[in-house]
């Protein structure tokens, strides 16, 4: 019985060696078929010396498929500082005379960029350890929409702010390029592997964001407001489908010398110090008299006011005791339209007390005033979109309050982008659309991954934006936006004068607004100008540049 027992014991332990041996093979195989290519790769990788050459992301292209980014390709000088030192001294010493980083111990490094080609017949000539190879810059110097589409970080790739940060997961690569160099246990080639160009295998990603703006009129945009705008922004939106057409802001930087900004040379410190890298288009602003088209809007929609409405207008009006002056001083007797084109806050305010403070609110709220209108640029922590102010009536509790807000001042701030939907609201006969920056989401070989599509949504009456119309066209023809007026289009508009409360040179420091319709009836675009510093001119004066030179390229 024990005899048997014994066998019995000695063949459990021969079927679990056998079980044992049995694993180990079938563990040996499956390294041996399906992961061999992988485990040769990181054998390799382990004897490599690797530089990045660029992180590969997906371009961001405009509504017609052309790069935004300006991305180029060009050569550069890597070096390899131990290969180098295998060539010898008398190379070193040569080559450490125009690099001479080159002459320290360390990890390849990229020395020199838009190699010619004789300089490239030159390096091949000196030693092995100088490889000129083809790297993909991000950005050139002539990249556009630069607020919109952010920037990566130098050190690892990964999207910093605007689309670059907001569509990180979808634009970066699984892998970057990489140059690397192949050595053994003594720093030499290892021969038949050499120097290999690792790069990413996945042919459909990474993927490709498509924007509805348009290349031509955002270049349009961008060369107007360098000449005329120092500090403020622009927004060319499509009414009718909330297409964002161009966006732009300034002071502008360059994505291709973000390292000089970021060094401390004294000319980029003064630079950084008027914020270039905030994206004024969706940062919120008090918006002075363009809140009066929500003001006229109410009035007409409910009835309490008609276009030839007469009022008299003193030149100031008292509430509490406070005093309201009017721009121009004393404007009489007065219509509605009049008061609008000249901008009259007496009518406006005594307006919005009638209207009272939920009708106001009830109206701007409507509007698409104080929300987010969504576009994806993350967070305003992370430099994106702010909703703005509108305070609620419990937030007005005195008359005051109201008469501010009635004239965009007190707590009432609104993004260029804002007030460009609610130009919208005007110019598309009463609906409330939804912004559209992202069209679609693609493949590298072309494939729809995500579709954006926009909603819109009734909240104003046709004949009371018509009305509104008709009085924009006043007040370019002859209200306070004169500036404004052409004479190759119709067109429309309301202005805005916003004070800070601060100065400069002892002078007050005021924000100018135009917002307007390209063109009047039969719209296309409109067109919203924030002025925080001109260069040149006032809002007006821009949104007359813009509008004329955009207009050809609308149809």
């Amino acid at each position: 019985m024990q005899r048997f027992i014994r066998q019995q014991r000695i063949l459990y332990l021969a079927l679990l060696c056998i079980a044992i041996m049995l694993l180990y093979v079938i563990r040996l195989g499956y390294i041996q078929l399906f992961r061999h290519n992988k485990l040769t790769m990181e054998a390799v990788r382990q004897r490599a010396q690797a530089i990045t050459l660029d992180y590969n992301r997906g371009n961001i292209l405009d509504r017609n498929g052309i790069s935004l980014l300006d991305d180029t390709t060009e050569k550069v000088l890597v070096v390899f500082p131990t290969l180098l030192g295998k060539s010898g001294p008398d190379t070193v010493e040569l080559v450490s005379q125009f690099i001479p980083q080159a002459a320290l111990p360390g990890s390849p490094f990229i020395a020199l960029h838009d190699v010619n080609s004789q300089e490239e017949e030159l390096f091949k000539s000196l030693a092995r350890g100088l490889i000129v190879t083809e790297v993909q810059r991000r950005y050139g110097d002539r990249a556009l929409a630069t607020h919109l589409v952010g920037h990566i970080g130098q050190g690892d790739g990964e999207g910093k702010v605007g689309l670059e940060l907001a569509f990180n997961n979808e634009l970066k690569c699984d892998s970057p390029r990489m140059l690397a160099a192949v050595i053994d246990g003594k720093n030499n080639l290892v021969e038949g592997l050499g120097f290999r160009l690792w790069e990413n295998r996945n042919p459909h990603r990474p993927y490709d964001i498509i924007l509805t703006i348009d290349s031509k009129l955002q270049a349009k945009v961008e060369s107007i407001m360098d000449k005329t705008i120092a500090r403020g922004a622009v927004v060319v939106m499509d009414p009718h489908n909330g297409d964002i057409l161009a966006m732009a802001s300034r002071p502008n930087y360059l994505q291709s010398q973000l390292s000089r900004y970021l060094s401390d040379g004294n000319e980029y410190v003064n630079y950084l110090s008027s914020q270039p890298f905030i994206n004024r288009s969706i940062l919120s602003y008090p918006p002075g008299s363009v809140f009066k088209i929500v003001v006229a809007a109410a009035a007409l929609d409910s009835g309490i006011a008609r276009l030839s409405t007469r009022f008299f207008c003193p030149g100031h009006i008292e509430i509490g005791n406070k005093v309201f002056k009017c721009q121009g001083g004393s404007h009489g007797e007065i219509t509605l339209a009049e008061a609008f084109a000249h901008s009259c806050n007496t009518v406006f305010i005594d307006l919005a007390i009638r209207l009272g403070k939920e009708t106001i609110y009830n109206y701007a709220s409507a509007m698409g005033l104080g929300k987010e209108t969504g576009i994806p640029l993350g967070s305003p922590e992370e430099g994106g979109e702010m909703r703005g102010i509108m305070p609620a009536p419990q937030e007005m509790p005195f008359l005051g309050d109201l008469a501010l807000a009635a004239i965009g001042q007190g707590r009432v701030e609104t993004t260029p982008l804002q007030i460009a939907r609610l130009t919208s609201v005007i110019a598309n006969s009463g609906y409330l659309v939804e912004p559209r920056l992202v069209k679609t989401i693609q493949s590298r070989q072309g494939l729809q991954i995500s579709l954006f599509t926009s909603s819109k949504k009734k909240v104003l009456n046709a004949l009371t934006a018509s009305k509104i119309r008709f009085m924009m066209l006043g007040t370019v023809e002859y209200g306070t936006g004169e500036l404004a007026f052409s004479n190759k289009i119709v067109l429309g508009g309301k202005t805005g004068t916003a004070e800070t409360g601060r100065f400069m040179n002892e002078r007050p420091l005021n924000y100018s607004w135009f917002t307007g319709i390209v063109p009047l009836e039969n719209s296309r675009a409109v067109v919203t100008v924030f002025v925080e510093e001109a260069i040149h001119g006032n809002a007006s004066a821009v949104f007359k540049q813009v509008a004329e030179a955009i207009y050809p390229l609308l149809y």
